[in-house]
């Protein structure tokens, strides 16, 4: 052997027990792409748009500040909800039932008596983004405590659902001049427990859900109907909900219950929608969904400024994305974040405006964008695979389709290193990072050998992997 060979020999040799080292040295992510665990789930739903801010031309045409259905489409956004739905108020036009029906002298039997057409619209740009449609029955919030206008329990609770019936019929059987099957979820008003959403008591509400529920059920039993939607989804709550509305002894339809969460702790998804799954099936509710239907970041009811500097940092994008991998492994159902709506002339509402984490006023992507679109990749590749990390602070989630995927999230305060161990041979891979130095995203292309590969994560970063 030549002095060369030799010399090569060497240095092949210790760099070999260098890896060998730092494949034993370094906390591991393992990802498994022969052991399947299910679906990637519809959690990234969202509440209104695409379309918002709603005006007529001078020629009568219809008309949005912002249209956002492109990024809808990016993000398969999979379900909209409708609640708070061109606030305040409804524009006094969209989808709360006092612009739909605005005269209770009338008869609900009369198509007369409805105002449909921009509710008409609302609910078309919705299904031309490619999405479903969940529709809120009911107001929206109350500006404040001391300015409630809609938000009182019906007076004729069996009209209420009568009127409630003919909003169906209008959209899913095509009552006056109406659609066919354009609303997949019907839900019974909004949190039932916040007095600016309801400002009777909460047993009043039990009893509309009640009657609102049997009434549109023994009308049409393949409707999918549920509510709840309460702010406080302790085990606590819920059992109250369930048993006040059935403390008759006769059964009632709750095809989902829905349910809200607003932290600063992604974790808190996983152990309320725990907490809500458990309640359920004890309650005897075993077939019943768990829909989150408002999430978003919260730290301080009391100062939400700060809470709005964050939907517009890449602190939000890793919240985003930590939060939906700790969904995909909750028992949830359904997800919808709140809100993808911008109205205008609302900064006296709290802030309405700045709920939006994904993209601003004239539909400039934020960081928060980027995540929901890395969780899109994995459910575009369809079908969850095993993710084991023993490196603290670290979230994974992995799925395998035409393009296996990996979405890694650094929630700690400091720079990671780890290996990736891969199983199979998956060695092309695209690495994008979301981080402070690239708030839009940077991607590298990497091939690695033998399915092992030494990675550094920076504190609050976001990465996806997409491998061939």
């Amino acid at each position: 052997m030549t002095k060369g060979k030799v010399v090569l020999a060497a240095v092949v040799g210790l760099l070999m027990i260098a890896a060998a080292i730092l494949y034993h040295a370094l906390p591991s992510v393992s990802v498994d792409f022969s052991q399947e665990l299910g679906d990637i789930k519809e959690i990234n739903g969202i509440n209104n748009g695409p379309k918002s801010n709603y005006s007529e031309s001078e020629n009568g045409q219809a008309q949005w500040a912002l249209d956002a259905t492109d990024l809808y489409r990016e993000l398969g956004i999979p379900c909209v909800r409708t609640h708070d739905t061109e606030f305040p108020y409804g524009g006094e036009a969209f989808v709360d039932i006092h612009c739909i029906f605005p005269d209770w002298s009338q008869s609900a039997d009369d198509p007369s008596a409805y105002h449909f057409a921009e509710t008409d619209l609302y609910i078309q740009n919705i299904l031309d983004s490619g999405a479903k449609v969940l529709f809120r029955l009911g107001e929206s919030i109350s500006p404040s405590e001391n300015d409630i206008r809609y938000t009182y329990p019906p007076e004729d609770k069996q009209k209420w659902a009568e009127i409630c019936w003919h909003i169906v019929s209008h959209y899913n059987h095509g009552w006056a001049d109406g659609f066919y099957d354009a609303v997949a979820y019907w839900e019974i008003w909004n949190e039932p427990d916040v007095y600016r959403q309801w400002s009777g008591d909460i047993d009043e509400y039990y009893a509309l859900y009640q009657t609102t529920a049997r009434y549109l059920k023994g009308k049409d039993p393949e409707l999918i109907v549920g509510g709840g939607a309460l702010g406080d989804a302790s085990e606590q709550a819920i059992t109250a909900f369930l048993q006040g509305i059935t403390d008759d002894g006769e059964d009632t339809p709750l095809d989902f219950f829905s349910w809200h969460c607003y932290s600063s702790k992604p974790d808190i998804f996983l152990e309320q929608a725990t907490v809500v799954r458990d309640t359920l099936d004890r309650s005897g509710f075993t077939e019943t969904q768990s829909f989150l239907d408002e999430w978003n970041y919260v730290a301080d009811w009391e100062h939400l400024e700060s809470t709005w500097e964050v939907l517009q940092s890449t602190d939000a994008a890793a919240f985003y994305a930590q939060s939906l991998i700790c969904m995909q492994n909750a028992p949830i159902d359904q997800a919808m974040y709140y809100d993808g709506a911008f109205v205008s002339g609302v900064a006296e509402w709290e802030g309405l405006a700045e709920w939006c984490g994904l993209y601003d006023a004239d539909g400039n992507k934020l960081p928060g964008y980027y995540a929901f679109a890395m969780f899109h990749a994995l459910q575009e590749a369809g079908t969850q695979v095993e993710a084991e990390t023993d490196v603290k602070g670290l979230y994974c989630c992995a799925a395998k389709g035409d393009r296996n995927g990996i979405l890694l999230v650094n929630s700690g305060s400091e720079a990671k290193r780890f290996l990736l161990k891969l199983s199979g041979d998956q060695r092309d891979a695209s690495i994008t990072r979301v981080n402070r130095d690239h708030p839009d995203g940077v991607t590298e292309q990497k091939n690695w050998m033998l399915g092992v590969a030494a990675i550094r994560m920076e504190a609050g970063e976001v990465l996806y992997i997409s491998l061939e």
